[in-house]
């Protein structure tokens, strides 16, 4: 007769789980006792909520039965996601229930599951002895644990994942890449659960409005904050208070990176009190950290919680990394400066969100103040310096038409290429632009006017009042045949006249889209005259202005480069400062032809 006592030993081990008593501890004390080492974590050894004591309060929120929905917005590489993994430990081991993890795509989610879950699972000795005694039961994106607990780590994009199952414990991880409503497809998996059912959603900044974000505003948004050791002021972590040496530059008045480093400190908002930027120093700061409710109105249901990069990494890293996007930023590419946002401040990318104001140095004048330094053009249509006879100064003014009004630049140039806003405007007619040409005396063919809208009422008050009319096009170059000379390539096109009839005409224009704005793009860095031309805004320019400046960033498409709308921004000052810089480059004060007294190339040949 066989022995009983395997039978008796496994009857016992069965008596003895069912009734031990669950473990009340918070679910990161449990991780802290049961986690041998995260394997992917930089940190080495178990795992220690005091590394990152902002996952303390997420985890709780997880567990807590009177929450349904727990949102996380945070930077990345800051424990985010490990406030699932974990919790997916302590869910396996204390409450089992039927669970989706899901990634973006189902090979996102099978890289998560076999570089992250699975090799977390193996530290953990209690979620290790329910791994399923037939390994046919352990796979990648489904594992059968043996207390009957049934985990799927699939990808939201596949709308089938979303189907079918009902759940009690969803895990989304960066939902920000999620299809729009996908995150309502799965949160409708844990409805038959009743209040048992819980949502956790994971990600970094978004976009305004976009799904993520809108969950996250149905939350009561707690933000980690620290206490000020100095004054006890307590508040968060915010990008606004982090402050570097502004002349950590080098000779050539490029940033010094180094020096940024070394200078980067953040400031107390109430007491302005500088903190060093040191790992201590934030180890410090966070031991005083706790969450702060920022919308008490919300239902006690959804917990949110809200981190940054602040709490976590080097200030100083962070504002290299600041400084290398806001460059990028000035030269088009937007792309680094939304990352930056997203991923290091956990904020959702919105239009003007970033203050690009601060890189505008003013002029030191006021809008509608004549300039000793711009050039003029004499009887022969040629520029002369500051000061010396002229027929008119060298000024341009620029208009851009929309259906019911006009937006206007005027600019003052000089020899040299540098140039001064002297006026913008929006207006309603066109009467209003010629009183404008009057009134700062600008030469009527040095007066341009866009024709891409309202093309055949352009040409009529170009002719009528002789002025140019400009058409941006997305040819890089346009060929001029010069008189004993092969041809040219130039970024504007020759002259098209455009007959309207009872002897009235206008000249036409187009200009390269692409090289006209990477002129711009280039011009508009440089405000030190020792660099070359300088571009230079009045001390009391409108927002309006600014904001419509940063309207457009450079991207590429099909293989080509080309200068587009960001979203919906208006950009119609900032399209009259590109008809400036066309203007300017076919009068040869811009651009590779810019030479000191070459002939002036107007649109009329005379000034």
């Amino acid at each position: 007769m066989k022995s009983l006592e395997p039978a008796r030993k496994k009857l016992e081990r069965i008596w003895r789980d069912a009734w031990r008593p669950p473990d009340r501890r918070p679910p990161w004390a449990w991780c802290e006792d049961n986690i041998a080492a995260i394997p992917y974590s930089p940190i080495p050894g178990r795992f220690r909520s005091t590394n990152s004591p902002w996952m303390r309060e997420p985890m709780e929120a997880l567990m807590d039965p009177r929450i349904r929905i727990v949102s996380i917005i945070a930077a990345i590489q800051s424990g985010k996601t490990s406030v699932g993994e974990l919790g997916l430990c302590h869910i396996i081991a204390n409450n089992p229930g039927p669970t989706l993890w899901l990634d973006q795509t189902d090979d996102d989610a099978k890289d998560q599951s076999e570089s992250r879950l699975q090799k977390l699972f193996d530290e953990c000795p209690a979620v290790t002895a329910l791994y399923p005694a037939n390994r046919h039961k352990k796979r990648v994106a489904t594992v059968h644990f043996s207390n009957g607990m049934t985990l799927w780590v699939l990808g939201a994009h596949n709308k089938t994942n979303l189907q079918r199952r009902s759940i009690r414990w969803l895990i989304g991880d960066e939902t920000w890449r999620w299809p729009t409503g996908h995150m309502a497809e799965a949160e409708a998996r844990v409805t038959a659960f009743g209040w048992l059912g819980k949502c956790l959603f994971m990600s970094q900044g978004g976009e305004e409005d976009d799904d993520t974000h809108r969950k996250h505003e149905t939350t009561d948004m707690r933000v980690w904050t620290f206490a000020c050791p100095h004054c006890h002021q307590r508040q968060p972590f915010k990008w606004e208070q982090i402050e570097w040496s502004k002349d950590a530059r080098d000779e050539t008045g490029e940033w010094d990176f180094q020096r940024v480093r070394d200078t980067t400190a953040m400031r107390c908002a109430s007491c302005n009190h500088y903190f060093e930027d040191s790992d201590r120093t934030r180890r410090e700061l966070n031991l005083t950290g706790r969450y702060v409710v920022t919308n008490p109105n919300a239902t006690k249901e959804n917990a949110g919680f809200h981190w940054n990069a602040l709490c976590a990494m080097s200030w100083g890293r962070l504002a290299e990394l600041y400084l290398r996007a806001k460059a990028a930023a000035r030269k088009g590419d937007v792309s680094l400066i939304q990352q930056f946002y997203q991923k290091r401040l956990a904020l959702a990318w919105r239009e003007y969100l970033e203050d690009y104001k601060l890189d505008i140095v003013p002029g030191g004048y006021l809008k509608g103040e004549t300039w000793d330094g711009e050039a003029g053009v004499d009887a022969n249509g040629r520029l002369v310096p500051a000061g010396e006879a002229c027929v008119c100064p060298l000024r341009i003014l620029t208009v851009d038409c929309q259906l019911d009004h006009l937006w206007l630049v005027a600019r003052a140039w000089a020899e040299d290429g540098s140039s001064r806003l002297i006026w913008c405007e929006r207006v309603l007619t066109f009467t209003d632009v010629q009183s404008v040409q009057e009134r700062f005396g600008i030469h009527p063919n040095l007066v341009f006017v866009d024709a891409g809208h309202a093309t055949y009422d352009v040409y009529r008050e170009c002719a009528a009042h002789g002025w140019t009319a400009l058409m941006g096009d997305k040819r890089a170059t346009f060929t001029h045949k010069v008189k004993g000379r092969k041809s040219v390539e130039r970024f504007y096109s020759p002259r098209r006249k455009v007959v309207l009839g009872r002897g009235q005409s206008c000249s036409v224009f187009y200009w390269s889209n692409l090289n006209i704005k990477d002129t711009l793009a280039r011009l508009r860095r440089n405000q030190n005259p020792d660099d070359g031309p300088v571009w230079e805004v009045p001390d009391d320019i409108d927002d309006d202005y600014l904001t419509q400046m940063e309207s457009e960033h450079r991207i590429k498409k099909g293989g080509k480069w080309l200068w587009e709308r960001i979203g919906s921004r208006p950009n119609h000052l900032y399209d009259c400062e590109a008809m400036q810089v066309a203007a300017a480059t076919m009068l040869k004060i811009v651009g590779r032809e810019a030479a000191g007294n070459a002939p002036v190339d107007t649109p009329d040949g005379e000034p």
